[in-house]
């Protein structure tokens, strides 16, 4: 539950391949769009829509779609004088998979990768825990994969890893949050303890954290919100400000102690006292951060559980503060009437001597407001960070992306690959290598330095030792490769951005643009949690490439290259392409149309679409696809490719067509 989508990457589908002979088309006097037609016309189920039969209305259908090879194969393509013409007259039919178009890489090893997608709005650490659940029920011995490994006759097992793990982070995050709270908690505690100097009070004052912290998680429950990172940042800042109310309550239930009044009627008149400016304290505060709830764009949903947190925790505190602290003080504080002040008084007798210092002298009092004044004013301006939308977070994932030049075909990808993986190698053998073992030592000693660069200037930086790796991948996909590496050690993780920038450098993948990154907490695009997206837009594409393509520059020189991704990553450089353009005059001479030597080239190249048909329970593809494919043989191979025409001849394409190679429209 909770995972919308399961991507494939890495493998090959299977499809079924229909293998034709040009040369026996054309002794026949058939062409390949004669045999698709025939195969689209019988390879379908027609619905007919109902027949009555007595009190029943059936379904009426009629079943035509191949459920095995045999069944394409008996489908009749042409009835000559001679007899009907199966498809398997003319064409050999056989389960294969389809061409590779992409790869997935793991340490090193070709795998296949799955990636899944949760449902919007679902709770990530559930899925992940789910996700995990079934990993471990497939990877057992009596599992789905070992069940799979038997049945595909494989000498070994499968086994499936998981690569990346989102939840890591958001652990962290929150045991830090957590372990923040208590911190906070355990300080506000000994400032008590400092200040109050009795431990009765203490305890009084104590049990307002605690309850304010549980009535908040119980109040963000029931309105339907989650105990996340942001919620827990709330409760974190909130921790200070519960015990304000509790403090001005208690100060002045024991100031009617001293007046010899009795706990009951101290705790009940002190209480009567302040309550109102309890009262107001908190809904200053309340009325600070209900702004955030009641905003509906992204800071509203990035906040409002900040908010809310806040919120709740100061109202819980305000409950606390004139219900339980009286209650408690009534029972647990004894009258302190003509009782000499136990504990050490040292620091409130120098903040009270200090005080009365400053009260008593105008000319202090003034010169300590402009000091303060102009103090915070300085250093608000030299210490003012740099402004941003959001935290990049540091977490331990390293992103990097490749943009080979248009046209690499996935050999040379591969080639790529192993040139990056050369270098990525050593840290990725250092991570698998047991913690603590003698040759963990020595792999994490004989790691390299890597050179670092600025690049604003190019100039060269210290050379740094990144972290050894604990996972690391590189994926080809359409026009782009990426590659990504987890640190073992998450506070050096920025030192793996300068390592993939090393495997990617300009003399290790000449043609190649590179750049890698940091993967920030929230990632709205680029490499940071501020993406801006700049799209471009015109009448004329050439001009709007060249727009594209010096602005990418510009925002290059500007923040460097690891900012700035284009979409689609090929739009400077012209992608290669082959066109076949039609002689219409040749192609009447042999009967053809254009559309009908299309489908020629079609079947040549990648394959032309048959339909679908059933196998054991799994609708598979069906392609027509010329036995004399010159796919691997390249232009030559294409002009030479024998053509079937109607009037039994075999001719080349070459001869039907020109062909020539030019760059594409980006």
């Amino acid at each position: 539950p909770g995972v919308s989508e399961v991507n494939a990457l890495g493998g090959r589908e299977r499809q079924l391949d229909v293998r034709f002979d040009p040369v026996v088309l054309a002794r026949l006097g058939l062409s390949v769009s004669d045999v698709r037609r025939a195969v689209i016309a019988s390879n379908r189920n027609v619905s007919a829509g109902l027949v009555s039969d007595a009190k029943f209305d059936l379904c009426l259908r009629t079943i035509g779609q191949a459920t095995s090879p045999d069944d394409l194969e008996r489908i009749v393509v042409a009835d000559l004088p001679s007899g009907p013409v199966l498809l398997r007259d003319v064409a050999d039919v056989e389960e294969s998979y389809r061409r590779a178009d992409s790869f997935v890489r793991n340490r090193g090893r070709p795998v296949i990768a799955l990636n899944a997608q949760r449902d919007p709005g679902s709770n990530v650490i559930e899925v992940m825990d789910g996700i995990k659940a079934e990993l471990r029920a497939m990877n057992a011995p009596d599992g789905l994969l070992a069940r799979a490994a038997v049945s595909m006759g494989l000498d070994g097992t499968l086994q499936l890893d998981q690569a990346f793990d989102q939840t890591v982070y958001i652990d962290q995050a929150l045991d830090l949050v957590t372990s923040n709270i208590w911190l906070g908690g355990t300080l506000a505690v000994v400032i008590l303890l400092l200040f109050l100097r009795s431990l009765r009070g203490l305890v009084v004052i104590g049990l307002a954290i605690p309850i304010s912290i549980v009535g908040t998680i119980v109040a963000m429950v029931a309105l339907g919100r989650s105990v996340n990172v942001v919620s827990l940042a709330g409760m974190a800042f909130a921790v200070g400000m519960v015990i304000d109310n509790a403090i001005v309550v208690l100060e002045n239930i024991d100031r009617h102690l001293r007046m010899g009044k009795s706990p009951m009627s101290a705790a009940y008149d002190g209480t009567r006292e302040v309550w109102g400016a309890v009262l107001a304290a908190t809904l200053t505060t309340v009325i600070v951060f209900a702004p955030i709830l009641l905003i509906e764009e992204e800071a509203g949903q990035l906040f409002a559980d900040l908010g809310l947190a806040i919120v709740a925790a100061v109202a819980f505190s305000l409950l606390v503060s004139v219900t339980v602290v009286p209650c408690t003080a009534a029972r647990v504080l004894r009258s302190r009437e003509g009782r000499p002040v136990k504990g050490p008084a040292l620091v409130p007798r120098l903040v009270a001597g200090l005080v009365h210092r400053l009260c008593g002298s105008r000319l202090a009092s003034l010169g300590l407001v402009v000091l303060l004044s102009g103090a915070s004013l300085a250093g608000s301006a030299f210490l003012l960070p740099p402004a941003d939308y959001l935290p990049s977070g540091n977490r331990s994932l390293v992103f990097g992306i490749m943009l080979p030049p248009p046209g690499y075909n996935l050999e040379k990808k591969q080639e790529l690959a192993t040139r990056v993986e050369e270098t990525m190698r050593p840290f990725w053998e250092a991570g698998w290598t047991e913690p603590g073992s003698p040759e963990r030592e020595a792999a994490v000693a004989n790691l390299p330095e890597i050179p670092t660069r600025d690049w604003r200037t190019g100039a060269p930086g210290p050379p740094v030792v990144p972290s050894p790796i604990a996972n690391y991948f590189l994926v080809a996909r359409g026009g782009t490769m990426f590659h990504g590496a987890i640190a073992e050690e998450d506070t050096r993780a920025s030192d793996n951005v300068p390592l993939l920038a090393h495997a990617t450098r300009a003399e290790q993948l000449p043609g190649v643009l590179a750049f890698g990154f940091q993967v920030p907490l929230f990632r709205i695009g680029g490499d940071s949690g501020a993406a801006i997206k700049v799209e471009f837009s015109g009448d004329d594409l050439g001009e709007v490439s060249q727009a594209a393509g010096a602005s990418f520059g510009a925002l290059m020189g500007a923040f460097g290259p690891g900012t700035v991704q284009p979409d689609p990553p090929n739009f400077n450089l012209p992608t290669p392409e082959v066109q076949v353009r039609p002689d219409h005059r040749r192609l009447a001479e042999v009967d053809l149309t254009p559309a009908a030597l299309a489908e020629s080239v079609q079947a040549a190249g990648e394959g032309l679409f048959l339909g679908e048909y059933r196998n054991a329970g799994d609708t598979i593809d069906a392609y027509l696809i010329d036995r004399e494919s010159p796919r691997a043989e390249g232009l030559d191979g294409l002009r030479d490719l024998p053509i079937a025409t109607p009037v039994g001849e075999v001719v080349p394409l070459g001869s039907l067509a020109t062909i020539v190679q030019t760059p594409a429209a980006p």
